[in-house]
């Protein structure tokens, strides 16, 4: 399938390009009310050369799309060693895709990520996918018509409609969530919460604030408890503890103490925690997504006034999984979200066959209101 004559693909090379090739979604949906933009420093620590750890064992290269010299287009190509590995497979992702409505800028753009692959004996192609579980995957198929969280992509309906002409089929779906707040807690949530502590001899940890040595003891805990509560969810690649202190970096300036619970035996070990944000939507939209010179300001302020929560993350010991100590959890959380006003939280993708994590909000007024897919195709 070789692309039209009229698409030139560059690769990404230089900080001038890499900010072109971040920017790009911001300029393509300027005027759409739904797209939430990136935060542009983290993206920066994604895909500059050398700044993340998971290329010790991804190989990655970044395309622009140009038509007329006008940028209409980009994808990042990601050849994951350790996912192929575990899973058989000789797949290479692609991940960050976005386009203009011209199905030969799309068919361009998927054209170098399969050239990339077969460059690599690779004889799929699947996406979008990224370097771990924990970066942005799936393309919306539902809830065009919400904002995205800034952890998730906002993609246009026809993404889907040229992955499809192009031969891709769905490989994963994934579900997303409204799960709103009660007027008060409920009580019974409250007993459960400290029958359960008292029973497994848990307690929930005591983090005074956000200071580096406080959290320190408890990132590489949490990040591990995940390696092991998500091994067979689709596509899950182990964190190392390299990838673990990256995204700590990351994360720890985002966090809001009211809405990190840490949950722990006897011997300080986390066997549970939960971990949702204050959404910065409207702050970043504000900023393009650029925290520097001046974004970080509104961006913090909106993290301390913000009436919805992007859950961000959530897990427990296998073992323990049907214990109710997630109810410690709900609790405290539930109990700092009403105080500070929160109208409602949104959960992140969920794997559309994961019960485990869909029972936890059946005692919640919840609604589904957005979907979104990873596809997959063999490469020509």
């Amino acid at each position: 399938m070789a692309p039209s004559s009229q698409i030139i693909i560059k690769t990404v090379k230089g900080r001038h390009m890499l900010r072109q090739f971040i920017d790009y979604p911001v300029h393509l949906y300027k005027d759409c009310p739904y797209f939430t933009p990136y935060i542009y420093e983290d993206e920066v620590g994604n895909l500059a050369p050398g700044k993340n750890p998971a290329a010790r064992y991804c190989d990655f290269k970044l395309f622009l799309a140009y038509k007329n010299g006008k940028i209409v287009g980009r994808v990042c190509a990601i050849i994951n060693k350790f996912a192929n590995e575990k899973y058989k497979q000789k797949r290479v992702r692609f991940n960050r895709i976005d386009f203009i409505d011209d199905i030969e800028v799309t068919k361009a753009l998927i054209h170098a990520v399969e050239q990339f692959g077969k460059e690599h004996g690779m004889t799929e192609i699947n996406g979008p996918l990224g370097y771990s579980d924990q970066d942005k995957e799936g393309l919306l198929t539902m809830g065009f018509d919400q904002m995205n969280m800034f952890v998730t992509f906002y993609t246009h309906a026809y993404y889907v409609e040229h992955l499809k002409q192009l031969g891709f089929v769905v490989d994963a779906t994934w579900e997303e969530y409204k799960i709103f707040m009660p007027e008060k807690i409920d009580e019974k949530l409250t007993h459960v919460s400290e029958y359960v502590q008292k029973k497994f001899k848990v307690h929930l940890a005591n983090i005074p604030n956000k200071k580096h040595k406080n959290l320190a003891p408890y990132v590489h805990q949490v990040l591990g408890l995940m390696n092991r509560a998500y091994k067979d969810l689709y596509g899950y690649v182990p964190i190392d503890p390299d990838q673990m202190d990256h995204l700590a970096d990351m994360t720890i300036p985002l966090i809001n103490l009211d809405y990190l619970q840490v949950v722990c035996d006897e011997n300080e070990k986390v066997v549970a925690f939960g971990l949702m944000l204050p959404s910065p939507a409207l702050a970043l939209k504000k900023s393009k997504g650029h925290l520097l010179p001046f974004g970080w300001v509104g961006f913090f302020n909106a993290i301390k006034t913000a009436k919805k929560l992007d859950m961000a993350l959530v897990a427990i010991e296998p073992e323990l999984k049907n214990s109710g100590i997630m109810t410690i959890i709900f609790d405290k959380a539930i109990r700092n979200a009403i105080k500070n006003g929160v109208v409602y939280a949104e959960t992140g993708p969920e794997l559309n066959y994961n019960e485990n994590v869909r029972a936890l909000w059946k005692g919640f007024k919840h609604e589904q209101h957005k979907e979104r897919s990873a596809f997959l195709k063999k490469i020509d």
